[in-house]
């Protein structure tokens, strides 16, 4: 085994789930660090909002729930692309918007929305930042 050869496929594996964890997780604690640690409810909220989300996104791209979950191999694309600074940078961005656009008037009306948000938006950037990738390749 080639130690390098290997980290490179972990981390082209791993890169899409990484950005967004980091997206769920900066929201998460921007929402803590404006609301203080969420109860059973809020946390509800949160998740509950990060499913509808990946759902509303799961039947545009599947044009429905009953189709099979079926994707081709992505080309190769830079490393660079790996990184999802835009991704994630600009989920949080939007996140912390929607807390300074909304405060703290409905709890758990913002940790829904958060969650959709921290959901949609990665994966919206990503496109874009997938995107513009291509058009510098």
């Amino acid at each position: 085994m080639d130690p390098r050869k290997r980290l490179e496929a972990n981390l082209v594996s791993e890169s899409e789930a990484y950005g967004y964890t980091l997206s769920i997780w900066g929201a998460g604690a921007l929402l803590i660090h404006a609301f203080g640690v969420p109860g059973v409810e809020r946390a509800l909220a949160y998740v509950g909002g990060a499913l509808a989300g990946f759902g509303a996104l799961a039947v545009i791209a599947f044009q429905g729930f009953s189709t099979e979950a079926s994707v081709k191999e992505s080309p190769p694309s830079l490393v660079v692309s790996t990184i999802h600074v835009v991704a994630t940078g600009g989920t949080l961005a939007t996140v912390h918007l929607l807390l300074v656009l909304v405060g703290d008037s409905r709890p758990l009306v913002v940790f829904f929305l958060a969650g959709v948000l921290a959901t949609v938006v990665y994966n919206l950037l990503l496109l874009i930042e997938e995107s513009a990738v291509q058009v510098l390749t």
